[in-house]
């Protein structure tokens, strides 16, 4: 992982943190969220517009004090950022 890359998922883990903390809850696959989204994401403002949505789905979808949050919930936020980063 490159220098940008790690600064990327370094964000990315800020703020699924800052969503565990809102909402008392573990996400047990952070460090995961965190690579893929830094794997394929260039812009700052896209892991923050990422991450917000995943914000939205934890507040509609929690249960107890832990979350999973699944690939197919992730994969088209993560799509949706790489084309607007293409297209702008």
């Amino acid at each position: 992982m490159g220098e940008f890359s790690s600064r990327v998922a370094e964000r990315a883990l800020m703020h699924l943190k800052a969503i565990e903390c809102a909402h008392g809850l573990t996400i047990t696959n952070k460090s995961e969220i965190a690579s893929e989204i830094a794997s394929r994401i260039a812009d700052g403002r896209s892991v923050l517009t990422i991450c917000t949505s995943l914000n939205t789905w934890v507040a509609m979808n929690r249960i107890g004090k832990s979350i999973f949050i699944p690939r197919d919930v992730l994969e088209p936020l993560i799509e949706l950022a790489e084309i607007r980063e293409r297209c702008a």
